[in-house]
């Protein structure tokens, strides 16, 4: 929790660093830009990287194999799956980038009020 909390405020200062650097000025509206972006960016990531590590490419991945088998020079015990290959997990990335998202949809709800 702590390592998630301290993820979290580092993407908040990514954003406000962002911000900064870009020539808009700095408002509410452009925090709500540039944190749905940097939302959206973990939220693929996160998303991506679960779909992958749940085996949703590993049938497709045997089935080129087996097709390419002849043309292939590495043994099939040599390649590893897709799901084997990204050693961490997903929850974290989907976690900071949701509460990106939620922070994003607060600040929106302030924005028209």
């Amino acid at each position: 929790m702590k390592k998630i909390l301290m993820w979290i405020l580092l993407v908040q200062a990514a954003i406000f660093l962002t911000i900064i650097i870009r020539p808009e000025d700095l408002s509410l509206l452009s925090y709500i830009n540039t944190s749905f972006v940097y939302g959206g960016i973990l939220v693929f990531f996160g998303a991506w990287i679960f779909v992958v590590q749940t085996g949703a490419f590993d049938i497709f991945t045997v089935s080129m194999r087996k097709f390419f088998q002849r043309k292939s020079t590495l043994e099939d015990d040599e390649m590893r799956l897709p799901s084997e290959i990204i050693p961490f997990s997903a929850s974290p990335l989907l976690i900071i980038g949701i509460v990106t998202i939620l922070m994003m949809g607060i600040s929106l709800l302030i924005y028209e009020l």
